[in-house]
Order: C-alpha cells, then sequence, then structure tokens
C-alpha cells in the first residue's frame, strides 16, 4: 500500500473519530440534558402529588377525629358539634347520619330550604354514606357546587360508640387552592404548568400548554386524582442548538485543521517522498540527467543533495562501465582475432615443438577468452531484455540440447512435464547452460552424467523447480560464498562467470531463488526456482 494511500487513510480515519466524538459527546449531554430536566419534572411531581395525599389525609384525620368526639354520638348535641367545626375550619357543609341512614343534622353554607327538606331524609344510597360503612373515611368524588364553578368533596368517617357503628359523619369541603392545592400553587409559573384531574375532569390548572415541553405525571393515591407537570423546554432547547451550533463550529475547526495539517504534511513529506521515488524511477531507467530539490526542511535538502550526488556518480560509472564494454566487445575481440590468427600461423610453420606448444596454448586461451566475451554479450542481451510469459519446461529442453551437442560425451537425463509456464526473461536458458555446463566441464568422469529435472508445485504459492545433479566434485565452498554474499573482494572471487549467470537471471532478474545441495554419494543438485505464471 502506498504511503500517500496509508496517509489519506489515517486523515479520514482521524477525521471521522474526531467527528464522531464531537457527536457523541453533544448527544452525550443532550441525552443527559434531558434526562436531567425529566427526572427532575418527575421528582417535582412525585413531591407535589405526595403533598396533595397529606393534605387529603390530614383531612380524613380531622374528620375521623372529629366523629370520634362523644358529641358526634350524641345526636341531639350534632349540630353545635357542625358550628363548632365550622368556625375553625374550611368545611362549608356537614351532616351527621344515623346508621340507619337519617341525616340527623345538617349544618354550614347551605340554603334553609334545602336544610330542612334534608335533615330526616334518607341517604343510605349516597356514595359518602356507603363509603364510612367500612368504618374508616372517605373522600368522595369532587361534584360540580350548583349555581358555581366550584367543585367540592365530601369526607365521611364512621361514628363508633364502644365497638358499635352508630352513625356517619360527613364534612364536605370546596376543591380548590387553599383547600388541597396550596403546595402546589408555587409550582404553576410561567415556566411550569400543573394540572389535576379526576376521572377526565380538571379540577386545578387552565389550557395553557407549552410548544416545547417535559411532562410527568403521578398519582393521588387516596383519591386516584392525576397530577401532571409540565415544565416548559424551549430554553433548554434553544441551550442545545446553541451548543450544537459551537459544536458545529468547532467540528469545523477541527476538520479544517486536520486538512491543513493533511496538506502541509503532504506538501512537507509526502509529495518530497513522491519526487524521491520518482528520481529512483528515473535511474532505474537510466535518466541520469533526473536532478532533485527537496528544499521543504533541511533533512529533505540532505536527501537530495545526497541523491544528486549519487546519480553523477552512478552516471560516471555507467559511462565507464559502457566505455569498458565497448572496449572489450570490439576492440579487444578484434585484437583477439589477430592474436589467435597468429598463434595459428606460429604453430603451422614453427619448427621447434616447443614454440608451437606454446602457439597451441596462446590459440587455447585466446579461444576461450572469446567464449567468455561471447557469453558476456549473451548475458547482456539477456538482462536487457524485458520479462514474459515463458515456457520453462521447453526452455531447458532446448538447453539441454545445446550442452549435449557441445559435449558429446556426457549423457543428460531429462525429466520435465510438457509444460510450465513462468514469468522471466526469454533466454532464461542460458542460466540453465550455464548450471549443465559447470556440472560437465567440472567432473573429472570422461563420460559425466546429469540429471535435469523439471518439477511444479501446488499449494497457495506454485512454484517451477529446475534441478541439476551431477556426480563431479562439488562447487567448492569459496565459490557458494561469493554468490551468496553478491559481491566478490580481491581475496575471494570465483573462477567463471557460470554461477554469476545464473545468479542474475534467476535471482536478480526473475525474482527467483538459486539453492545449492550436495548430491549423494558425491556431486552437487543446483535447483533453480521460479513462481509459476
Amino acid at each position: 500500500m502506498k504511503l500517500r494511500l496509508k496517509f489519506g487513510i489515517v486523515l479520514v480515519v482521524v477525521t471521522l473519530v474526531l467527528s464522531g466524538a464531537i457527536y457523541g459527546g453533544l448527544e452525550f449531554y443532550k441525552n443527559d440534558s434531558l434526562e436531567r430536566n425529566r427526572a427532575s419534572v418527575e421528582e417535582t411531581t412525585e413531591l407535589a402529588a405526595e403533598q396533595i395525599e397529606t393534605t387529603i389525609v390530614e383531612r380524613k384525620d380531622y374528620v375521623g377525629y372529629v366523629a370520634s368526639q362523644p358529641e358526634a354520638a350524641a345526636f341531639d348535641r350534632s349540630g353545635r358539634l357542625l358550628d363548632d367545626v365550622f368556625s375553625s375550619t374550611r368545611f362549608v357543609a356537614g351532616q351527621v347520619v344515623a346508621a340507619n341512614g337519617t341525616v340527623v343534622a345538617f349544618r354550614g353554607e347551605i340554603d334553609r330550604t334545602v336544610r330542612r327538606e334534608t335533615i330526616g331524609s334518607n341517604v343510605s344510597d349516597a356514595a359518602y354514606f356507603r363509603g364510612a360503612l367500612n368504618r374508616s373515611a372517605h373522600v368522595s368524588d369532587p361534584e360540580f357546587v350548583a349555581g358555581t364553578d366550584q367543585r367540592l368533596v365530601v369526607i365521611s368517617a364512621p361514628i363508633i360508640r364502644r365497638g358499635e357503628l352508630r352513625g356517619v359523619l360527613a364534612l364536605s369541603i370546596y376543591v380548590g387552592d387553599r383547600e388541597f392545592f396550596n403546595s402546589i400553587v408555587p409550582l404553576d409559573t410561567t415556566s411550569r404548568n400543573v394540572e389535576v384531574r379526576a376521572d377526565g375532569v380538571r379540577l386545578y390548572g387552565d389550557d395553557d400548554r407549552f410548544a416545547q415541553a417535559t411532562t410527568a405525571s403521578a398519582t393521588v393515591e387516596p383519591v386516584g386524582w392525576t397530577l401532571t407537570v409540565s415544565r416548559d423546554r424551549s430554553q433548554l432547547n434553544a441551550q442545545l442548538r446553541s451548543l450544537a451550533i459551537a459544536q458545529g463550529v468547532g467540528l469545523f475547526v477541527v476538520l479544517l485543521s486536520v486538512l491543513s495539517f493533511g496538506a502541509w504534511e503532504y506538501r512537507e513529506n509526502l509529495q518530497q517522498t513522491e519526487r524521491l521515488l520518482d528520481g529512483f524511477a528515473s535511474l532505474r531507467e537510466g535518466e541520469y540527467d533526473h536532478v532533485l530539490d527537496l528544499s521543504t526542511a533541511e533533512e529533505w535538502r540532505q536527501i537530495s543533495d545526497g541523491f544528486n550526488e549519487l546519480t553523477a556518480a552512478l552516471e560516471e560509472r555507467e559511462q565507464r562501465l559502457r566505455v569498458l564494454n565497448r572496449f572489450l566487445r570490439h576492440n579487444v575481440r578484434n585484437e583477439m582475432s589477430v592474436v589467435l590468427n597468429y598463434a595459428e600461423l606460429i604453430g603451422e610453420f614453427a619448427d621447434d615443438d616447443r614454440v608451437g606448444s606454446a602457439a597451441a596454448e596462446v590459440q587455447s586461451v585466446g579461444e576461450s577468452f572469446v567464449g567468455v566475451m561471447a557469453k558476456l554479450r549473451r548475458l547482456d542481451t539477456a538482462l536487457e531484455e524485458p520479462e514474459g510469459r515463458v515456457d520453462l519446461a521447453a526452455a531447458v529442453g532446448a538447453a539441454v540440447e545445446r550442452v549435449r551437442e557441445e559435449h558429446p560425451s556426457a549423457r543428460f537425463d531429462l525429466d520435465r512435464p510438457e509444460t510450465a509456464p513462468v514469468v522471466t526473461v526469454p533466454d532464461v536458458g542460458f542460466a540453465v547452460e550455464s548450471v549443465c555446463e559447470n556440472a560437465v566441464v567440472h567432473d573429472d568422469d570422461p563420460e559425466p552424467t546429469v540429471e535435469v529435472s523439471v518439477t511444479r508445485t501446488g499449494g497457495p504459492d506454485p512454484e517451477v523447480r529446475v534441478s541439476v545433479a551431477d556426480d563431479g566434485p562439488g562447487i567448492p565452498e569459496h565459490e557458494l560464498a561469493v554468490i551468496e554474499e553478491g559481491y566478490e573482494t580481491p581475496l575471494e572471487h570465483g573462477s567463471g562467470l557460470g554461477l554469476w549467470i545464473v545468479h542474475w537471471i534467476v535471482a536478480w532478474k526473475s525474482d527467483g531463488e538459486v539453492e545449492f545441495e550436495p548430491n549423494e554419494p558425491e556431486g552437487t543438485v543446483v535447483t533453480l526456482v521460479f513462481d509459476a505464471a
């Protein structure tokens, strides 16, 4: 993966992480604020419901207390008892009802005619009377007061003497701010709305509603009333919107900073890296006039200066190699041809055997030198050609035939498949010829035997292996050491070009491997390994 792509991925990941962190933080704060707001409203609602419940319980306890007084059971004094209640409490009317349901006393803010008609009547079917018969205080459902917009409830309690139910005390009280809802009046402000309903009928509150509100409800247990508190959320929403805008600006600044850093990093480093890679590509193509100017930082200036010095040195060395190559391939070859011709003439006309023998030795060495020059020319051509798809089985067969023609006394055993495609240079057979020729030339047996095989391996990384096994003395350790190290020194060097030809074509040009193993009982097995095409 290219560095530019990696850097782009890192920038995208960093941007996404920062964006996610900012967005997540905003969402967390928003949800937390809404949750705290909701919890606060719920807590307020529960407390308000408990306060109303406490008020109702106090009223019930008071009615039960009055019903427990001796005067309540003495029906002839019930009227005076009721008058005392009204004079000190906010109850507006009350009745004392006998156990059989007959009203024996009726006092309060009532019309005289209604009072006369009610006393002596039977109210055994009334809810407040039946509710108290279970020997506990009872609160009736709220009812409208005729001719008014007010509602009242009747709180009744049993009158018990010596364990006997003697009657029922029923006191009426208005359902209003002073009687029941005095504790929730302070909650009903411009930022909050409080409503109390009983069976769908509103006992407290108005029709005002907030466009955006957090609402919670609770039940007043003794009477089943529903208390609902609504808190205006418009201010909180406005704060959250302001925070979202601020976070958006912050995110924009962060993204702009990341992009600016990315652009700076690209200009300072990635772009210089790309220029450096382009410079190396130019060197591979032999374009030594490519000059780098990496002046963004001191380190890059040092790299560009070093690259330019390296380019100049490589150009000078390439020039020397080309001149020497031309001189060897043309001048030395032509002059060696002259030497061979004169050596042949001297050998033909020399009368002295020693002169003739010396001429023959000169001619042999010269021909060997010409052969080396031919190999150099062929190697140079092979390494200059581009890699492509080559049938290695066919190339090995042709190489073995050429070596067999040059060394007819040698015996070659060839085992190969029909095809074995690999990606290598077209003249890959030159490397096979070098291995086979090395096996024949260095074998002391006048009729050496060489076994050549081509095999294909499967698996996720298929390979094609060319093995050349001989029964000669083996390759000297110092020869192998030179190839493994990759360079020669004045003290360590090879005796020929064969192994270098194999190394350059297989390992360097074809990205393959060269393996050396001893052959039992004697000899060497040289294996050339290629990636299957």
